[in-house]
């Protein structure tokens, strides 16, 4: 990096001499001001409150730990945190993984060499010591670690009767669930939701899940027709995310049955993604911008008012809404 002296070097005269001209003080002749800015150009010379600056915006740093760009919602959630995050005069960096434990790892070594300012996980893992062991706060988003990490989700339990409720006001009996959640059945608030609201009342419920290289790809065609050759007599779908909703649209359409008439197919999403579907999709809704608008609030919070987050704040729940359309 070029220095003062590496000019006043280039030019031929002092360093104090040229300490003033790059500060636009003292009389110099127009012939010695254009030597010193054309050396300065040649260097490329930064001034010391240009680097002042630089470190003190970098300084302001956030970043979000998120599954690769094949899954489009964390592109559109990403979009509205950096949108938070630049009101409250913060910068985010977007950081790559694929619920793998070594890129999650590798990704919080580089962030601390960056000396970053706060996380956003939205990747999904099974270390809670990795977490509560940075040296910056961490906030989990769309599940909750432990009682240590502040999460900000949806109320995925209610989602899972909601849609559940909704499948059983339209006469269904005989239901399909079919879900790619990371976690398995055990962990899955939506199912649990689901299974809990319809089993009670009779109804027979049938699970399908879908794995991580299909997620990618967004092909779930096998599972799918695995599921409606087995369960011909299912009545209603719930499809844990839009992308697995407008799936099971294409397939079942595909095979000559009519939707909503044959069968009725219920989702949980947002209209982002869900508005490309034909027929427009039944979803219970994500409040997806209050969800980033809470994480960037309690993020700021931990960086500002200390690492410790308020009760009240150690798991925020966004509430959800039934938006019923053509599916259903």
């Amino acid at each position: 990096m070029a220095t003062i002296k590496d000019i006043a070097d280039e030019v031929g005269i002092s360093k104090a001499a040229v300490s003033r001209i790059l500060n636009h003080k003292g009389s110099f002749s127009p012939e010695t001001i254009a030597k010193v800015e054309r050396a300065a150009r040649k260097l490329h010379y930064t001034p010391a409150s240009v680097l002042q600056q630089e470190a003190a915006e970098s300084s302001r740093l956030l970043a979000a730990i998120f599954p690769p760009a094949e899954f489009p919602y964390y592109g559109y959630l990403c979009s509205l945190l950096e949108r938070e995050a630049y009101n409250y005069g913060y910068h985010l960096m977007l950081c790559g993984s694929l619920f793998d434990r070594e890129k999650e790892e590798s990704c919080f070594r580089n962030l601390r060499e960056k000396r970053i300012c706060g996380v956003f996980l939205g990747s999904y893992t099974y270390d809670v010591t990795m977490l509560s062991e940075q040296d910056f706060p961490v906030v989990t988003m769309g599940y909750k670690m432990s009682d240590t990490i502040p999460a900000v989700r949806t109320d995925n339990f209610s989602v899972g009767r909601i849609a559940g409720k909704h499948l059983l006001s339209k006469g269904c009996k005989k239901m399909l669930y079919i879900t790619g959640y990371p976690g398995g059945l055990e962990e899955d608030l939506r199912y649990q939701g689901f299974a809990e609201e319809i089993i009670p009342r009779g109804c027979d419920l049938w699970t399908y899940e879908v794995n991580m290289d299909m997620q990618i790809l967004n092909d779930y065609s096998d599972v799918i027709l695995q599921m409606i050759l087995e369960h011909p007599e299912a009545d209603g779908v719930f499809a844990e995310t839009d992308s697995l909703a407008m799936n099971c649209i294409q397939i079942y359409s595909g095979l000559g049955y009519r939707i909503p008439d044959d069968i009725k197919i219920i989702t949980y999403g947002n209209l982002q993604f869900s508005f490309f579907s034909n027929p427009k999709l039944t979803l219970v809704q994500e409040n997806t911008k209050e969800i980033a608008r809470r994480a960037v609030g309690l993020m700021i919070h931990l960086i500002e008012g200390g690492k410790a987050a308020p009760e009240s704040c150690k798991e925020i729940i966004v509430p959800v809404s039934l938006n019923e359309r053509k599916t259903t």
